[in-house]
């Protein structure tokens, strides 16, 4: 009798080690996007007549591609800090041995101070980026150098 209840006790035990081995759902948890965060970059330069300028940025969401904004928040003449209300050129690009090339898509020649300017269509995935400040050639606007300040919006 002892052997009896003994050995049902054991199978009692095999029986409920091995539904919490084995149990659980088919159907595992689906994996989650990490969820995109907001960084604001605020960039500061001088920039010349007929010149340009950029600055690099990392976007660090993996999970898909996602848009970003500039804003030029400040326009000051490096001689006297006398504040500029003219519209200068601004656009998001890729660095490449140095050098900031401009995607045409993402490039405002002519942006007002103040006005936040945004992508769409979603261009940016996890890498490296730059946001280039530039005197329109074919209608420039600085006359004298300017110290710039941007603010740049990106995940």
């Amino acid at each position: 009798m002892r052997h009896r209840a003994w050995l049902i006790a054991c199978a009692g035990l095999f029986i409920t080690v091995g539904v919490a081995a084995c149990g659980g759902s088919n159907n595992p948890a689906a994996p989650t996007t990490p969820a995109a965060v907001l960084a604001t970059e605020t960039f500061t330069g001088t920039i010349s007549p007929l010149g340009t300028a950029f600055n690099s940025f990392t976007v660090n969401y993996a999970g898909s591609n996602s848009d970003a904004s500039i804003t030029v928040t400040s326009l000051t003449t490096v001689a006297s800090g006398t504040p500029q209300a003219i519209t200068i050129g601004i656009g998001f690009g890729t660095v490449n041995l140095g050098v900031c090339t401009r995607s045409a898509s993402y490039t405002n020649p002519a942006a007002p101070l103040n006005t936040e300017l945004t992508t769409t269509g979603m261009p940016f995935s996890a890498g490296s980026f730059c946001v280039q400040v530039f005197d329109n050639t074919s209608a420039p606007t600085v006359t004298e150098p300017l110290n710039y300040s941007i603010t740049v919006k990106h995940y």
